[in-house]
C-alpha cells in the first residue's frame, strides 16, 4: 500500500459479488488474447477486479464482468503505449482509427476473425456496452470512446516532439485521456438507468461531470508518477507541476491534493444546490431519482479511483525502472490483423 493518500469526503463502497465475476474476467482477457498465463500472477496483483466492484458498487452479475473487462482492457492496452510504440504517431493513429472504426460499428457487424487482441476485446465490450440503452446515449458514449482514443496519438506526438504540454494544456488533454468520460456512461449502462439529456446537460450536473473527471484523473497521476517518471514519461499532472513552476516532488504533490479538495468542495456545493434546482424546474420524481442514482455513482468513481491506486500493484511496484524499456507485463499485437 502507497503512503500517500487524498482526503476524500465519500464512503468506500465495494460489489460483493467481485469473486464471482473475477473468473470470468480472467478467462476473457485469455479468450481476446489480450495476456498470456504467465503474465496472470502479476495481473493478480493489480486487482482489476476490485477496481471495477468499487466503481460500479451495486454491479453485479453480467454487469460487473462487463465492468471488469472494460477496466482490464484499458489497463492492459494503455501499457503498450509505454514503450516503442508511444513514440510512433503515424503508426498510433492507424491502431487508433482501427479501434474508432469499432466503436462506431453496429452490434455484431464487426468480424471475429482477423482481430489484434484490443480490437477482438474492444468489440467484445462495446457490443454488450450499448445493449439496451438509447441511441442518443449511444451517441455519447461513442464520442467519449473517440475523444479518448485519439488522446493516445496527441500523447505520441507530444513525446515525439518533447513537448511538455503547460498545466492547463495538459489537463484538457487529460481530461479525454483518462477514460473516466467512458466509465461514467458505463454508470447508466450498468445500473440499467438513462440520465434524461435535460438533466444531464444541466450546468450544474456538467459540472459535477467535469470535477469526477479531475479528481479521478489527478488521484490517478498522484498514484502512478513513479510509473511515468520510470520510463521519462512526462505526461503526468505531478511532473508537469515539477517542470513548469520548479517545484519539489513534495510541492507538486501537495498541489495535486489542493486541487482535488477544490473539486470536491465544489462537487459538494453544487450537490446541495439539486433539491431546489430540481423544484425550480418541476423535475418529475422519476428523473429526479435517476439524478441522485447519477451524483451518487460519481461520487463513489472517486472514491473507488483512490482506494484502488492506493492499494494496486500496478502502481505501488514500478516493473522495469529505465526509459527504453516498457512498463507492459507482456507486448501485445496490436497493428494489422491478428
Amino acid at each position: 500500500m502507497q503512503e500517500f493518500s487524498f482526503d476524500l469526503p465519500f464512503p468506500s463502497r465495494i460489489s460483493q459479488a467481485v469473486e464471482s465475476a473475477a473468473a470470468h474476467h480472467i478467462a476473457w482477457i485469455q479468450e481476446h488474447g489480450l495476456l498470456s498465463r504467465g503474465s496472470l500472477r502479476e495481473y493478480h496483483r493489480w486487482d482489476v477486479p476490485g477496481v471495477a466492484a468499487r466503481f460500479w458498487p451495486h454491479a453485479t452479475g453480467a454487469d460487473l464482468e462487463l465492468g471488469m473487462d472494460i477496466a482490464g482492457w484499458f489497463l492492459l492496452v494503455d501499457d503498450q503505449f509505454d514503450g516503442p510504440l508511444g513514440i510512433q504517431p503515424h503508426r498510433v493513429a492507424q491502431i487508433i482509427q482501427q479501434l474508432i472504426d469499432i466503436v462506431y460499428s453496429s452490434p455484431g457487424a464487426v468480424p471475429k476473425e482477423n482481430l489484434t487482441p484490443a480490437a477482438s476485446g474492444l468489440a467484445s465490450i462495446r457490443s454488450r456496452q450499448v445493449r439496451g440503452m438509447s441511441a442518443s446515449w449511444q451517441q455519447r458514449s461513442a464520442r467519449n470512446w473517440e475523444d479518448f482514443l485519439n488522446a493516445y496519438t496527441s500523447e505520441t506526438i507530444n513525446r515525439r516532439s518533447g513537448i511538455v504540454p503547460d498545466v492547463e494544456t495538459y489537463l484538457r488533454l487529460r481530461h479525454k485521456a483518462g477514460l473516466e468520460n467512458v466509465l461514467i456512461d458505463c454508470a447508466e449502462r450498468m445500473g440499467h438507468y438513462e440520465l434524461p439529456e435535460t438533466v444531464f446537460s444541466m450546468p450544474e450536473i456538467q459540472k459535477m461531470h467535469n470535477a469526477t473527471v479531475q479528481v479521478v484523473n489527478i488521484i490517478q497521476d498522484a498514484f502512478s508518477v513513479a510509473k511515468e517518471e520510470a520510463r521519462g514519461d512526462f505526461h503526468n499532472l505531478v511532473l508537469v507541476l515539477q517542470h513548469h513552476r520548479l517545484c519539489s516532488r513534495q510541492e507538486a504533490l501537495t498541489e495535486t491534493r489542493s486541487i482535488v479538495r477544490r473539486h470536491t468542495d465544489e462537487f459538494l456545493h453544487l450537490k446541495s444546490q439539486l433539491p431546489a434546482l430540481f423544484d425550480a424546474a418541476a423535475l418529475p420524481l422519476p428523473d429526479r431519482e435517476s439524478a441522485y442514482v447519477f451524483v451518487d455513482d460519481l461520487q463513489a468513481q472517486m472514491r473507488a479511483c483512490h482506494d484502488w491506486c492506493r492499494t494496486s500493484s500496478r502502481y505501488s511496484r514500478v516493473i522495469r525502472a529505465r526509459p527504453e524499456q516498457p512498463t507492459y507485463l507482456e507486448e501485445m499485437h496490436m497493428q494489422g490483423l491478428g
